[in-house]
């Protein structure tokens, strides 16, 4: 502030400034002193108000700077009046600035309280989210402890499932040792028997040589019986051959089907495991994501408490206390100017300076301010974190239970298993039908006469089904039905294969006598066809067939003729699904199917030993095959062991007729009917044999490497009566079996040159015509045909 200048005696009282008359200047003057009109009271918060304050106060400084130079510029009381009265007004605007400063002084105290009660409120938040995260954390120990109890159940089963393994491995390697021994036994005792017969006859042979001439011709019929029976012996060798491949096969089979249970139930475990490995895994995620939410929260609150650290080492109190001292020393001037009016601008330079800090200081405070105010958002946005690291830990908890509530489920279910499995049936819809079918059926015991039977089929399947099929099919289907019990009906699609097998059930007199079932282009395994057993719930799914199997020997059905069709049978490889069967067919006595390798509780009446399942004699099986891109070939073993029907294209038209309601017949009926037509035809059969071993087996095996075996004979002896006696004739029957058994293996060998099969399809068409002349040999014909034209020939 400049020096106030001393009044000098040569210059007039009144006189102007420099270009200014003096009434003039006291009126600027008078005009600068009016006060400035107070400010409404503004909020302490806002910035502005604090900046226009701080104009105001800078404005009246300025003000009584001018009116104090005026006042040294003029002389005469008049001037020292005015200035008085300038000064005057000056003091009230200061001190209407002083209040209005002390009013903002305040505002920033009640700040600093708010302030001082939102960090304690963090404070509480803090010590309530540390409390949360101890909580977690104890959550976080349990859900590991119970993951352990988790571990510890599946190393349990595990071990169960290794000891069971086990068991089941000493129980096929005994199984397999006990038929090594039967097979053993029973191949000892045939060479023996075999032996000690041979030397019987050979001893009576001996003995009958020095006899009578008479007795000589008797003993060259003996000898010829002795050669028969010598064959038979070596059919009988070939088939116990046959027989423990079978049985080897069978064992595989076994092994296969106990690796395919213990496999799916290792997937079926690790499957749950792996659900249950990845729902912890998931929670310790979600901790792990709140556990780094609360350490950012921790940061925060750090940085919080450095902001308010940042005031310059001064508390609010301390800022509250040091306006205090400038509002008493503003008192104090005051005071001074008061007592001393030349001394105001000296007091005012001094005000101006403490305004100017002032105004620093409050734009720290300003700065402060908005440092708090960015803490607070941040501490905000913490409490917001938090709160939705609660919602997680909420969510957490109900997962948390909800994997409680699945697990008391899952144990709820696995002692529902159990207990039913202790209490209930393992193959409970065989057990219902010990109950349903125990009651035998009525049926006609008596032997059906065989044309008559084959007449009563064409009627009651063209009658019933609307499907008309030759008198000579159905006579070969009859004498199928004495020779295999496994047919197989091939032709193209939608000529009537499947219905001519449902056709047969009503044509003999029970339409339930037969069941379908739908062969998959999956099947692999003989589970696939028969079921499997589920060793958690200690039940055996039962299939189609395993039903139809138990049906067929149940008292309302062990009686009567009962078919199981395999529909589609070539979709898959019947050599691997249909295996068992196979074997079991091939075996002699009492053919049987294993379900399980242990017995299993509660079992049906008519299951042996709890384990097998037998194949009543009263069931045939008979599939359907189409040729095409979708299917697969049978193999000759399949071929070798079944009766195959090549159904015609064409249907033949047949007049309607009414049919007498057909009577189930019986099994025993059916079966007597069949041995009675082999006991009388019987010499029917051996000239087949004989006209094939001397006109064709030789050429055959030399030119084509086509040969049989003694079931092929054996299966003649069982097959030409029957077709005999229904009406036919050896022709009929020996052309069916070269067309399908013999001659079969003709097909795509394109190793035979066209000229070969020409004058073999010559010659055998004159030979046959030789043996029968009653009978066309129609299916040889055509066989061979179908293999020279598709060589290019004509």
């Amino acid at each position: 502030m400049a020096k106030r200048q001393t009044r000098t005696h040569g210059k007039p009282r009144n006189a102007a400034g420099p270009g200014q008359p003096a009434a003039a200047q006291r009126t600027a003057a008078a005009r600068t002193r009016q006060p400035v009109p107070a400010a409404p009271a503004a909020d302490a918060q806002d910035g502005a108000s604090v900046a226009a304050l701080l104009a105001e106060i800078q404005q009246a400084a300025d003000d009584t700077q001018a009116v104090l130079a005026a006042g040294d510029g003029s002389g005469g009381s008049g001037s020292t009046t005015e200035d008085a009265s300038a000064l005057e007004q000056a003091w009230q605007l200061y001190r209407s600035l002083a209040e209005r400063q002390a009013g903002a002084v305040e505002a920033l105290a009640l700040q600093g309280e708010r302030l001082r009660a939102e960090r304690a409120e963090l404070d509480a938040a803090v010590a309530r989210q540390a409390q949360e995260s101890a909580e977690l954390q104890q959550q976080r120990a349990t859900l590991d402890t119970r993951t352990d109890l988790i571990d510890g159940r599946e190393r349990e089963l595990f071990d169960r499932e290794q000891a069971v393994e086990a068991e089941f491995a000493q129980r096929r390697l005994k199984a397999g040792q006990e038929l090594d021994a039967w097979m053993a036994d029973q191949r000892r005792a045939a060479v023996e028997a075999a032996d000690s017969e041979r030397q019987a006859w050979q001893t009576r042979w001996s003995q009958a040589r020095d006899g009578l001439a008479d007795e000589q011709r008797a003993l060259d019929r003996r000898e010829g019986d002795l050669a028969r029976r010598e064959r038979d012996l070596q059919s009988a060798r070939l088939r116990l051959e046959d027989e423990l491949e079978d049985a080897a096969r069978l064992k595989a089979a076994l092994m296969e089907q106990q690796a395919s249970r213990a496999g799916r139930l290792e997937r079926e475990v690790a499957s749950r495991t792996d659900r249950l490995v990845q729902e912890g895994e998931e929670t310790r995620r979600r901790l792990s994501t709140a556990t780094e939410g609360f350490a950012r929260l921790s940061a925060q609150l750090g940085e919080y408490d450095a902001a308010l650290a940042s005031l310059g080492g001064m508390t609010m109190d301390q800022a509250v206390e040091r306006l205090t001292q400038l509002r008493a020393e503003n008192a104090r001037l005051l005071e001074e100017n008061a007592s001393a009016p030349r001394a105001d601008a000296r007091m005012l330079e001094q005000l101006r300076q403490q305004v100017v800090q002032l105004a620093a200081d409050n734009e720290e405070l300003v700065r402060e301010r908005g440092e708090l105010e960015s803490a607070l958002q941040r501490d905000r946005i913490a409490v917001n974190e938090r709160q939705n690291y609660v919602e997680t830990n909420n969510w957490l908890r109900a997962a948390n239970s909800q994997l409680q509530h699945l697990l008391t489920e899952e144990a709820a279910k696995l002692n529902a298993t159990a207990q039913a499995g202790k209490d209930g049936n393992a193959l409970p819809a065989c057990s219902r039908m010990d109950l349903d079918l125990g009651s035998p059926s009525p049926s006609d015991p008596r032997a059906p006469e065989l044309p008559d039977l084959a007449g009563r089929m064409q009627a009651v399947i063209h009658e019933r089904l609307g499907l008309s099929y030759r008198l000579s099919d159905l006579r070969l289907v009859l004498g199928g039905m004495a020779m295999s019990r496994l047919h197989l009906f091939q032709g193209i699609s939608g000529i009537g294969k499947t219905g001519l097998a449902r056709a047969l059930a009503t044509a003999f007199g029970s339409g339930s006598s037969v069941a379908v079932v739908p062969v998959q282009a999956g099947w692999r395994d003989p589970q696939d066809l028969m079921g499997y057993y589920n060793s958690f719930d200690r039940t055996f799914y039962e299939s189609e067939f395993t039903k139809a199997l138990y049906r067929a020997q149940c008292p309302a059905f062990r009686d009567r003729p009962y078919f199981i069709i395999l529909d589609e049978m070539n979709l898959s490889h019947p050599e691997q699904y249909f295996s068992g069967v196979l074997s079991a067919l091939a075996i002699s006595g009492e053919p049987r199917l294993a379900l399980t390798s242990a017995p299993v509780r509660n079992p049906p009446e008519l299951l042996i030993d709890g384990t097998h399942i037998a194949i009543p004699e009263n069931v045939w099986f008979i599939g359907t095959a189409n040729h095409d891109e979708t299917t697969v070939g049978f193999a000759d073993k399949t071929y070798d062991r079944s009766f195959v029907l090549e159904l015609p294209w064409q249907h033949p038209a047949l007049p309607d007729a009414q049919s007498a309601p057909a009577e189930p017949l019986a099994y025993r009926g059916i079966s007597r009917a069949f041995t009675e037509a082999q006991s009388t035809y019987g010499a029917q059969a051996d000239g087949v044999i004989d006209f094939l071993d001397a006109h064709w087996r030789g050429r055959l095996a030399e030119e084509m490497r086509l040969g049989w075996g003694n079931r092929l004979e054996l299966q003649i002896k069982e097959f030409v009566p029957v077709v005999v006696a229904a009406g036919g004739s050896p022709g009929e029957a020996l052309d069916h079996l070269l067309a399908t058994r013999i001659l079969r293996s003709v097909r795509g060998r394109y190793d035979i040159h066209a000229d070969t099969l020409e004058r073999l399809r010559t010659d055998l068409v004159d030979s046959l015509t030789a043996f029968d002349g009653g009978h066309v040999p129609a299916a040889v014909q055509r066989l061979l045909d179908d293999e020279i034209r598709s060589r290019g020939r004509r």
